[in-house]
């Protein structure tokens, strides 16, 4: 006989929309062409340190960068942020690297780059909806 299956979840509230919006607007994918960066020196890339600060920021939190890890413990950050990314990875040095090389690339120029992508398919999303 067969053991039965374990299963546990976990309380999103909006996360999960937020995530999933993060990743509907390829801002991931965004970042990783306008900063170059060496993944074997990193475990969790500029996009991935991205994105929690944004899921933390929006998770109606206003705490330090180095509360982030306790703000993902109980918190699926695999399933929200990326495959093999852990609450202790999202450390306050890991963040403050993200945002130092951010930055040096120019704030700016990201900011309009994501902005100018985010409405160019939230407009295509409306006028398809009609």
């Amino acid at each position: 006989m067969q053991a039965p299956a374990l299963y546990q979840s976990h309380n999103l509230d909006h996360l999960g929309l937020v995530a999933t919006l993060y990743d509907e607007l390829g801002i991931a994918t965004l970042i990783d062409r306008l900063i170059p960066q060496d993944l074997e020196q990193r475990h969790v890339s500029i996009w991935q340190a991205v994105k929690a600060m944004v899921i933390n920021g929006l998770g109606f939190t206003q705490s330090s960068l180095y509360l982030t890890p306790h703000f993902f413990e109980d918190k699926p950050s695999e399933r929200l942020i990326a495959p093999n990314i852990k609450a202790e990875h999202l450390d306050d040095t890991t963040l403050g690297r993200a945002i130092n090389d951010i930055f040096k690339h120019g704030v700016r120029e990201i900011f309009a780059q994501i902005s100018i992508k985010a409405v160019g398919i939230l407009l295509g999303m409306s006028y398809r909806s009609y």
